[in-house]
């Protein structure tokens, strides 16, 4: 059986940041408790005892963590381009993706042809225009 080919599901970019940002969240929550188990980090103080002010970037990067990955699954099934993050990681799974760009890439094609078109008929009325004058 080690010579058949399986299906693998592919996932989506976005599937797969969650999953980092998941795996950067954990441990950085762990940090931030034992950053406050070894007093580096005051929660609830009278006086300001911080030790340790740099303590505070686990803390800060673990929300954020937390906040891109809740905003990346309420966008869910949201169609591509409804969320400003598409442009670095879609959504989309690959097949979706690669139909999107295939579409694109022939609407693209008939563009181009179009505006390699209109540059030529340019060029030759300019040259019309010169052999008149």
């Amino acid at each position: 059986m080690h010579g058949c080919p399986r299906s693998v599901p592919v996932d989506s970019p976005a599937s797969r940041v969650e999953r980092v940002l998941i795996g950067l969240a954990v441990p950085l929550y762990l940090l931030t408790a034992l950053a406050i188990a070894d007093g580096r980090i005051v929660i609830l103080s009278e006086t300001d005892v911080n030790k340790d002010s740099v303590a505070y970037v686990f803390p800060a990067l673990a929300l954020l963590a937390t906040l891109l990955y809740a905003y990346i699954q309420r966008m869910g099934d949201r169609p591509h381009g409804g969320s400003p993050l598409d442009r670095w990681f879609s959504r989309e799974s690959e097949d979706e993706m690669r139909e999107r760009l295939r579409q694109e890439q022939a609407d693209a094609d008939v563009s181009s042809m179009g505006s390699a078109w209109a540059v030529r008929e340019k060029e030759h009325l300019e040259r019309a225009l010169g052999e008149e004058e």
